[in-house]
């Protein structure tokens, strides 16, 4: 007969479970990100490709990218909370 052992494979921690969910999202989020940055901010911000970015090709870029983030962690939380994931800090 075979005894019966603590912690059962088919049982995970939920906690363990959501954590390694968001971590893939993070992961997922942050390509997607990147990706979306790098597309909308270097069309936005880049007129003439060079082997340099002007001062204000880069000020463009850093304005961009900022507000890229703002807005992202505004739809993150309000997409966490929905999923009624807390964002405690």
């Amino acid at each position: 007969g075979g005894g019966s052992m603590a912690g059962q494979p088919g049982q995970m921690d939920e906690h363990a479970v959501m954590a390694q969910f968001k971590q893939q999202l993070d992961v997922e989020f942050a390509q997607e990100f990147f990706n979306t940055v790098r597309d909308k901010c270097v069309d936005m911000c880049i007129t003439r490709p060079g082997s340099s970015f002007t001062k204000s090709e880069q000020q463009c870029l850093a304005q961009c990218v900022a507000r890229y983030q703002d807005a992202t962690q505004v739809v993150g939380k309000s997409v966490l909370e929905a999923m009624g994931v807390g964002m405690n800090r």
